[in-house]
């Protein structure tokens, strides 16, 4: 075997760290310096989402009404009435049941709509909130600090958010 001698091996290695220390370098986009007409806007310059990464939700309303019904796997089953027009909630009636754990049930009765954008967010008391929002071709309807809308109300500490899907309307 025949030794290579020390300077040959210090230059790769000092090669390589160079090579690494490259890698992990990232360079600033410089801002635009183009002159910019009287009332127009620049664009926004905030860099655009890599592949395979979620997007921001757009800022828009929704619509989806669907009567649904489920069980999964564990037994947990529920029914929805969701009727949204234009993020405006004209119905909201939910039941969802877990063996050993209790029943809850969430109506647009006990809650009031406070918001509409960038999600629907109903209010009931106690601060239970329940929000709606739109993700692709998916509603999320999400129950929070709703306690008091549960039989027994430790119930409330398993809820899962209740999925539609906006073209079929089923739910789980």
């Amino acid at each position: 075997m025949s030794a290579v001698p020390r300077p040959i091996t210090s230059r790769i290695a000092a090669g390589l760290a160079v090579v690494l220390l490259a890698g992990c370098s990232a360079v600033a986009p410089r801002p635009s310096t183009a002159p910019q007409a009287p009332g127009e806007q620049r664009p926004s310059e905030a860099p655009a989402a890599p592949s395979g990464r979620l997007k921001p939700m757009p800022l828009r309303t929704f619509t989806v009404a669907t009567e649904c019904r489920f069980r999964d796997e564990t037994g947990n089953s529920g029914k929805a009435t969701v009727d949204v027009l234009n993020s405006k909630v004209r119905a909201l009636s939910v039941e969802l049941t877990m063996p050993k754990r209790g029943v809850c049930r969430y109506d647009l009765a006990n809650l009031h709509q406070t918001q509409a954008l960038p999600s629907i967010e109903l209010e009931g008391a106690r601060e239970c909130r329940v929000r709606l929002w739109e993700q692709g071709e998916q509603i999320t309807v999400a129950f929070a600090g709703c306690h008091t809308m549960c039989s027994p109300s430790s119930a409330h500490d398993y809820v899962w958010p209740l999925l539609i899907d906006k073209n079929t309307g089923k739910c789980d």
